[in-house]
């Protein structure tokens, strides 16, 4: 090709990140094709034997000039330079670069998914030690970023927690959908040399092999659903990062964020500037923009292999390394996070928090209707606040003229049923329902949180353990055979 053609579309560049899981495609298919006779014991032997001294000595023993075009051909040329052209040349029977390329994505994916959950779990574990500290640590609730009503720190890092819990569920599915193998699709039509299918697959520590050959190679739906799960959880980093931003700042001040995750301004002395939430902040646009860029270029493509899908994968790992980075420095933010106790009460307090309860106190007490409570008491908050009144300075009085206004009758509660709606404590801890606010209610979360975690940390170990022991297998068959 025109070296500046060959140079435009090599992949070279990208293609170090799947340099092993090629090695080990090209070792169990060798396996293989010894196995089923279809090339010589010895020529199987040569070809191992380099494969594997490849193996041990990484990407940087290959030759990765753009005319080869890609790390598949690379390995090809280092077999047929290490062996013979006759020897080495056969290493490419009954295969083609397209399913060894959509397998060494799978392959390679599979780790990077697996590292993602391990990042994401310790965040969990994270903001479910900093709940376990702040169970009676009142502060508002906000909705349209105005305070709503008192919850506390221990309920508003559980909602996270959650959240991230969720994310690490999705990627389980993700990963289940992407340990499927493409190999012996070839090209897209298979082959009719008689391979087996299932023991590569079973070699390479797949679950199952891809049913419809043609499908095997053209589709990136397994990658596509890896991108919308890893988006979906920097959408939540994100969130997290966002309000770290904001309860840092001096308006909110509602935690103190620790020092060695900021940054002061080259001008002014006094800044301590959020510049790691920021930046997970900002990341999330880069991994929304991976997620479509890459639909984009799925939308239109014909079947079965075309070498647009080479330029998705970047985009694959990108979104990878970006949510694994930013679980894992958010992780250790939040770790060092100190609340601002006094201040988050006084932020409830102030921001009349507990009006939803009160109201719910005159349906239970009066027997008014909801609505009816509801007018009485934003009255009298409107009041209160016209007049620079703070919520523990609202009394009967202020309830009778209310009710007078809205209803044109009284309405009659004790003055201690009012000062106890008005509590903010007793107003958190009448909440315990299931997910409520309650100190009851939240250990019940981060119990959950707790055995959830383990049962996804477990899930992922054995998956783990199931990709090492498949590849100390296969290497120590290759060696055997190599012999």
């Amino acid at each position: 090709m025109d070296p500046l053609a060959s140079e435009y579309i090599s992949s070279m560049e990208a293609d170090a990140r799947i340099f092993y899981s090629v090695v080990q495609i090209n070792l169990a298919h060798t396996i293989m094709l010894a196995e089923r006779r279809i090339i010589d014991g010895a020529d199987a032997a040569a070809i191992l034997r380099t494969l594997y001294k490849l193996h041990e000595h990484g990407v940087s023993g290959l030759d990765l000039r753009p005319e080869l075009e890609d790390i598949h051909m690379a390995v090809e040329d280092f077999v047929t330079k290490e062996t013979s052209e006759e020897v080495g040349g056969k290493l490419n029977t009954a295969k083609s670069r397209n399913d060894q390329v959509a397998t060494a994505i799978r392959l390679t994916l599979r780790k990077n998914l697996l590292d993602v959950e391990e990042r994401l779990l310790e965040l969990v574990s994270t903001l479910v030690a900093l709940a376990e500290k702040n169970i009676d640590t009142i502060m508002p609730g906000y909705t349209h970023l105005q305070v709503a009503q008192p919850t506390t720190f221990a309920h508003h890092l559980a909602a996270y927690a959650f959240a991230f819990l969720r994310d690490v569920e999705r990627i389980e599915q993700t990963y289940d959908v992407t340990n499927s193998c493409p190999m012996g699709a070839c090209a897209l039509a298979g082959t009719s040399f008689p391979i087996d299918r299932v023991r590569v697959a079973h070699m390479l520590g797949f679950k199952r092999i891809e049913e419809n050959t043609m499908d095997a190679v053209s589709s990136r739906d397994f990658a596509l659903q890896a991108m919308s799960a890893l988006a979906i959880a920097m959408a939540n980093l994100s969130r997290l990062a966002e309000e770290l931003v904001l309860w840092s700042s001096a308006e909110f001040n509602l935690i103190e964020l620790p020092e060695e995750f900021a940054a002061t301004s080259s001008v002014m002395p006094q800044k301590k500037n959020p510049v790691v939430a920021e930046l997970a902040r900002a990341k999330a646009g880069r991994v929304f923009g991976n997620l479509s860029g890459a639909l984009a270029v799925m939308k239109a493509l014909p079947q079965s292999y075309n070498l647009d899908l080479q330029d998705l994968t970047p985009s694959l790992w990108n979104s990878v390394d970006e949510v694994r980075g930013g679980a894992e420095v958010m992780a250790k933010l939040i770790s060092a996070v100190e609340p601002n106790r006094e201040l988050m009460r006084k932020r409830a307090e102030g921001g009349f928090a507990a009006a939803t309860e009160l109201a719910d106190v005159l349906v239970w007490k009066t027997g008014l209707a909801f609505r009816d409570a509801h007018a009485i008491v934003g009255r009298m908050i409107a009041r209160a606040t016209k007049e620079v009144r703070a919520p523990e300075e609202l009394n009967i009085e202020d309830l009778r003229i209310a009710s007078k206004e809205v209803l044109d009758k009284e309405v009659q509660l004790k003055p201690e049923e009012l000062k106890e709606a008005l509590d903010l404590g007793k107003c958190i801890t009448a909440r315990e329902l299931p997910g409520g606010p309650a100190p009851k209610a939240v250990k019940n979360q981060l119990k959950l949180l707790k055995r959830e975690a383990k049962h996804c940390a477990k899930i992922t170990r054995a998956r783990r353990r199931a990709i090492t022991k498949a590849e100390i297998k296969l290497l120590k068959e290759a060696k055997r055979r190599s012999r």
